[in-house]
């Protein structure tokens, strides 16, 4: 029993008359994380205990499952069957990262990735805080439209509840774009905001709003809301295992009554005259630590850390008001901006260059063509869900797949459809085409074989069975044979006329999480180089599948970002907080040089340029560096939003898009 996909309508407004008895009690929880044997009589036990308590209903922040695979899913059901009292989920990215059928499975099991309810007159926004296929957050534009429209119905007075599974207000930024929340939130009613992901019993503030945290419910914390209208108060408990009891964590009044705020915290002073009001306050540039105002000898010298544009955040820790600021400061010298285009959607994808035209499908749907010398829109073409898919132009055509479980070819000049194919699950993986033929994998666990000019099947492999049954990144190809990296921790091989299998390699066994899926595999002089998350950078001889070096890493691990390969060098990004870029020789896997960019790198895969390699960084950073020696040669930052993307380079410029829904061109001087 989950709530509803369809929820009910705004039915009261802030002049609604509300009655003393109308008072109420819930619970809220998060991250459950029901596995196929995991976490099932812990949960079980935490639902038995909650029922105890008079709840109208139940709050679940995300983490639903383990994986988000039907079986955890049956599992997790069955429990909600003996709780019998409704509850409402938000996703989060144990939901929606490993699975199959990621966000689909998600919405027929349970409810809507995000959602709205209304209950005594109090009203709850749920949002959707996951990227498809990723540990960040961050929240679509459409869906924050939603919410300012939701909002704006529901008044100014009214009291509000708001969940997200990835945390907002603290420290460590795991939603890019969290200040865009905090701004459409500011002039309403919110009472409470309940956070996940972070597995920690915690309560802080956040522009003057209550923020709490708990740890897993299967770790022993929920809490119990009592939502007192003879008293006007809300009163917030939490139980954990250390403290069994239930106990007092806050008492929020029920008024909008959020006070006036200092004028420096309106937003409408300009940056230097909010710096000069808060002495007493503190700012950070970029997320890097909080410093007292007190201390910072000037403004300027913060803004001169870093290029591009830079998010400045000055708050009251006692209060926890804040004012946030957007700068752009000029690139550094060896890095020209040439223009900067506004596309509709994030960008998670590779940004690919043919010819005079740029090409990036992005995460509302879109594929979008652009002139290589301005940016401007030469055509713009939509699926019916989000494009993680590559755009791969073969010719005349263009191939990309869509979470709508489609496989779309276009006429690579005007963006037309040519056709498509509909597989049973969504298409996440980038094509490669060889001897006429597209090889595509599907969430359904088939990588299909497709005849590239009229989309027929020209046959149909079946991986073998399993849970882990899929594969999200690129394919590639030495022209015979295509290679695929899957989630069941293996490497395939597969005839491109016939599609049988020639070979299939384990990489690390232990776990699926380190299979050799979200760092896509690379070909070159009959040599496979794929990436495992379990910090292995794996080489094969093509024909064989027999295995011809490993090498790890003992900082930043090898698995997320895919290897390329020049004149015997491959660069490759690794994960961790140093933000490394390697490189190893192609022949042995020696290293060569490491070096560290200073900001996390995530699936952004390297590019090669004339004279230097580009990667993106999650806190929207684009570095260049060298690529005999991997000096730093220059670093910007992209408007604000996650650099999950890998960008693009040709001679002395490099293409770059991000989640901000931006593509930039920059030459490197």
């Amino acid at each position: 029993m989950g709530a509803a996909a369809s929820l009910a309508p705004i039915t009261r407004y802030a002049d609604a008359f509300i009655a003393k008895d109308d008072s109420f009690n819930f619970s809220f929880f998060s991250d459950t994380h029901v596995g196929l044997k995991n976490n099932i009589k812990e949960c079980g036990e935490m639902f038995a205990e909650m029922k105890t308590r008079p709840i109208d209903f139940a709050i679940n922040g995300g983490d639903v499952t383990d994986y988000g695979w039907a079986g955890e899913y049956d599992n997790y059901q069955a429990i909600l069957k003996d709780f019998g009292l409704p509850v409402y989920h938000t996703a989060g990215n144990h939901d929606v990262r490993w699975s199959p059928q990621g966000v689909k499975i998600f919405r027929e099991r349970l409810n809507a990735p995000h959602s709205y309810f209304e209950h005594k007159g109090v009203h709850f926004l749920l949002l959707d805080s996951t990227v498809p296929l990723s540990h960040w957050g961050h929240y679509e534009a459409e869906q924050l439209r939603w919410l300012a429209e939701t909002l704006k119905k529901i008044g100014r007075s009214a009291p509000v509840f708001v969940v997200t599974h990835h945390w907002v207000g603290r420290d460590q930024v795991m939603i890019d774009n969290e200040e865009e929340l905090r701004k459409i939130l500011e002039p309403y009613n919110v009472k409470i905001l309940f956070n996940g992901h972070g597995h920690s019993d915690l309560l802080w503030n956040w522009d003057g709003i209550v923020n709490t945290m708990n740890k897993g419910l299967y770790q022993g914390s929920w809490e119990f809301v009592e939502v007192d209208r003879a008293k006007s108060e809300i009163r917030m408990s939490r139980r954990t295992t250390q403290r069994p009891k239930q106990h007092l964590l806050s008492t929020v009044p029920l008024a909008a009554d959020r006070g006036k705020r200092a004028v420096w915290a309106t937003g409408s002073l300009p940056l230097t005259a909010a710096y000069d009001a808060a002495r007493s306050g503190q700012i950070r540039v970029c997320y890097r630590a909080w410093e007292d105002i007190e201390n910072v000898p000037s403004l300027a010298m913060l803004l001169g850390r870093a290029a591009g544009q830079q998010i400045v955040e000055i708050r009251d820790p006692k209060s926890g008001l804040q004012s946030t600021y957007l700068v752009d400061t000029p690139p550094p010298s060896r890095l020209r901006k040439i223009w900067q285009s506004k596309l509709t959607g994030g960008v998670m994808s590779h940004v690919k260059i043919v010819g005079d035209r740029i090409y990036v499908s992005a995460m509302d749907g879109s594929v979008s063509c652009l002139n290589k010398t301005n940016g401007r829109q030469v055509w713009r073409a939509k699926t019916g869900a989000y494009c993680h898919s590559s755009p791969v132009i073969d010719g005349d055509q263009l191939f990309v797949g869509s979470a709508d479980a489609n496989f779309y070819a276009l006429d690579v000049h005007s963006g037309k459809e040519l056709w498509r194919l509909q597989t049973e699950g969504p298409v996440y993986a980038s094509a490669a085409v060889a001897q006429g033929v597209v090889c595509i994998v599907s969430g359904d666990g088939h990588f299909y074989g497709l005849d590239r000019k009229s989309g027929q099947k020209l046959w149909v492999y079946e991986m073998p069975k399993s849970n882990t049954a899929f594969a999200q990144t690129h394919a590639t190809t030495d022209g015979d044979r295509f290679f695929i990296g899957a989630w069941d921790s293996h490497v395939y091989a597969i005839d491109v006329k016939t599609g049988s299998m020639i070979w299939r390699k384990p990489c690390f066994e232990r776990t699926f999480a380190w299979s050799p899926a979200i760092g896509g595999p690379c070909y070159a002089d009959g040599r496979v180089y794929v990436p495992a998350n379990g910090n292995g950078l794996f080489c094969f001889d093509a024909k064989s599948g027999d295995q011809r070096w490993l090498v790890s890493s003992k900082t930043d691990k090898f698995g997320h970002s895919s290897p390329r390969i020049e004149n015997g060098r491959i660069y490759v990004g690794g994960l961790g907080d140093l933000g490394e870029v390697r490189c190893h020789s192609a022949e042995t896997g020696e290293t060569l040089w490491v070096s560290g960019t200073g900001s996390i790198i995530y699936d952004s895969s390297p590019a090669i340029g004339e004279n230097f390699v580009a990667i993106g960084s999650v806190g929207s950073l684009l570095s260049i560096l060298d690529k005999e020696d991997g000096k730093i040669v220059a670093q910007t930052r992209l408007p604000l939003g996650h650099f999950l993307a890998s960008p693009a380079a040709e001679g002395n410029r490099v293409y770059a898009g991000s989640y901000s829904n931006t593509v930039a061109a920059f030459e490197v001087v």
